[in-house]
């Protein structure tokens, strides 16, 4: 005898979202009713199917074979009924950066219209993607130092940075003969002062406090301000790449630095891959490394 399926959509969603709570919310009802499914699954079936410390659940091995099972099997219910919706569009939320979105998602856009003319993207953004807070969003877009990626992470972009500001700042300020004339000079930071530090450490400079600057979550607020003469950036390669064929901002030095910083890409429910999230997953993956 089956399981009921109400009993099987609670697990479900606690197996994709990691929490009863998260799951509750999901499907609008109780954490009390979330854990009460699950421990009737468990009793009918006679293995534990999540590990629980505290308020941290984590499936068992039973639990991810059965993850695996109801994940397939709710697809499959999910992409019959849109089949009968057929003035419905299928809509694929995308958690990203301002930055990321105007610079190097929105050129692509096109190009994924004609590959995929059926199903429509819906951006959502978010000063800091990550799995966790993003509402509704089907896939994620995650900037993060590359050395604080997990291994098995779905990289999108590498971001090489290099020290740029204003042609009149340049007058203003300069010449910069080293990279230590910067710290006597007003510069800019995102979103903390890791970029900076990056750079000089790779410099060959050893500082022992932050250098000093305001910090601002928009990176093309960041951009406008130095392109204004307001302080030198840490820009990203390949993101500003149109700023400086432009003339807004000019290359300080010519340093080479490997890449330090990158995004990568979530799916907001590993458990379950939507066919359309799929797709455009494995679109993004496409339009990434070896296209960037």
């Amino acid at each position: 005898m089956l399981p009921s399926l109400p009993a099987l959509r609670a697990f479900d969603a606690a197996a994709r979202l990691g929490s009863f709570r998260a799951a509750a919310e999901a499907l609008s009802i109780s954490s009390t009713a979330i854990s009460h499914h699950v421990r009737g699954l468990e009793e009918q079936l006679q293995v534990p199917l999540f590990h629980r410390t505290g308020r941290t659940v984590t499936l068992s091995d039973a639990g991810k074979r059965l993850a695996e099972a109801t994940a397939q099997a709710f697809d499959i219910l999910e992409e019959a009924v849109d089949g009968f919706r057929t003035n419905t569009q299928r809509v694929v939320r995308i958690a990203a950066g301002p930055i990321l979105t105007a610079r190097w998602l929105m050129p692509r856009i096109s190009d994924f219209w004609e590959q995929h003319p059926g199903i429509e993207l819906e951006f959502a953004p978010s000063w800091r993607p990550s799995s966790a807070g993003t509402g509704t969003a089907d896939i994620v877009l995650r900037w993060e130092r590359l050395q604080d990626m997990p291994v098995d992470a779905a990289k999108l972009l590498e971001l090489q940075p290099v020290a740029v500001a204003s042609p009149d700042f340049v007058e203003r300020y300069g010449p910069f003969r080293d990279p230590v004339d910067l710290l006597r000079v007003p510069i800019l930071h995102q979103r903390n002062h890791w970029g900076w530090m990056d750079w000089f450490s790779a410099q060959g400079i050893s500082i022992d406090h932050p250098p000093r600057g305001a910090v601002f979550e928009d990176a093309n607020v960041l951009i406008r301000g130095a392109a204004e003469g307001q302080g030198a950036i840490v820009g990203w390669m390949p993101l500003i790449e149109q700023d400086l064929k432009e003339g807004r901002v000019i290359r300080l030095f010519d340093e080479d630095i490997p890449p330090t910083h990158g995004y990568f890409i979530e799916m907001r429910e590993p458990g379950r891959l939507r066919r359309d999230s799929r797709a455009v997953f494995d679109w993004l993956k496409g339009s990434g490394l070896a296209a960037s």
